[in-house]
């Protein structure tokens, strides 16, 4: 990363119009749970916008009473995410998309020595957060080993209401393979577009892909969480504008559910500029709240129905071709952050890469 944040990274915000859209809902009411390294009080993101959150970290055996705060984060990447949702730009930070949502901070042990343990511990606080009344779920990692645990964990959170965002991962240049949390029937798979609102090369990709936000270069976290830089976000990053971009729908439709919230996300996204419904790289396409809140577009239809679910057929839906996962452009440049796939430790990370073969999230139509 850079020593400094000395480039002015791309407006997002005022690409997606965001000052006009908060005149509508900036995310007040709506709580986004950011399971991930924590949140440390850092310039550019005020104390009143995070609760005080959980942590879930796993204590060191030979300390097995130690206790870890929330409001800690050595890594970083938990506070970029914080930021990226609420942050108030001050500092040489993001200003948040969503600056009225509050942040509920889950510390897991991401970017420790201890992250192999970052996933059983996410599972923890992902039944947490649904408990104590998150509507949004924001995960900008994956962890292969732990899946077991954490698909039941997410599938209780969706019963309880929740909507669920996952990234995609950062593998893009090396293999397609997708975060096994996007395979998930209900999860919003995030991958990363950048400035131009082409995708990222680094963002990972495949039939999971249900949605893109900018990840190119933005004010991330550096030099262990005590500054702020510019470097690419990657699907971290647009993950956490894809849920703030649900936070702010769900302000100004307080009583939409989730899957209302993920349809009208999905209906109204800036597809890909060749005419598909959607492709492998971009999705359904880039979140485009303005669409929502502004336009009043987007329908967002039964309450109880996955937007992503197969529509019914006597035959079998034809797999995904390679063909259909060529790269495309998004044709509007609205978007979110970067920051980049995080390294969680080998455990963690090796799981984007070996999730591919072992469950189908669901065949779309």
């Amino acid at each position: 990363m850079p020593a400094a944040a000395d480039t002015n990274p791309p407006d997002y915000l005022t690409v997606m119009k965001a000052q006009e859209m908060w005149k509508v809902a900036d995310g007040s009411g709506i709580t986004v749970a950011v399971v991930d390294s924590g949140f440390k009080e850092v310039p550019g993101v005020r104390s009143e916008s995070v609760l005080p959150g959980v942590s879930v970290m796993s204590p060191p055996i030979e300390q097995p009473d130690k206790t870890y705060p929330a409001h800690d984060d050595v890594y970083g990447h938990g506070t970029t995410m914080t930021a990226a949702i609420v942050g108030d730009g001050s500092g040489g930070g993001p200003k948040g998309l969503a600056p009225g949502a509050k942040v509920m901070p889950v510390r897991t042990s991401l970017g420790t020595t201890m992250a192999f343990a970052a996933g059983g511990e996410g599972a923890k606080g992902i039944r947490y957060a649904a408990d104590n009344g998150a509507k949004i779920i924001n995960v900008s990692w994956g962890d292969y080993y732990a899946f077991e645990s954490l698909k039941p964990a997410v599938e209780y959170a969706q019963s309880k209401g929740a909507l669920v965002f996952a990234a995609m991962g950062n593998e893009g240049e090396r293999n397609n393979a997708s975060n096994m949390l996007a395979m998930i029937p209900g999860v919003i798979g995030v991958g990363a577009v950048d400035e131009k609102a082409m995708p990222l090369k680094l963002s990972s990709y495949g039939p999971d892909t249900d949605l893109s936000a900018f990840g190119g270069k933005a004010p991330i976290r550096c030099k262990e969480n005590t500054g702020w830089c510019v470097a690419d976000g990657g699907t971290s990053y647009a993950t956490a504008l894809a849920s703030a971009s649900a936070a702010l729908v769900w302000s100004a439709h307080p009583d939409w559910t989730a899957n209302q919230v993920a349809r009208v996300l999905i209906e109204t996204a800036g597809g890909p500029v060749d005419g598909s419904k959607r492709t492998d790289r971009i999705g359904y396409g880039v979140v485009r709240p303005r669409m929502v809140l502004l336009e009043k577009a987007g329908n967002p239809g039964a309450p109880d129905v996955d937007p992503l679910a197969p529509a019914p057929t006597n035959t079998p839906a034809p797999s995904q071709t390679a063909a259909a996962a060529a790269p495309a452009e998004a044709a509007a440049a609205e978007a979110g952050l970067p920051w980049q796939w995080l390294a969680l430790g080998a455990v963690v990370a090796a799981g984007l890469g070996l999730a591919g073969t072992l469950i189908v999230k669901r065949r779309r139509s």
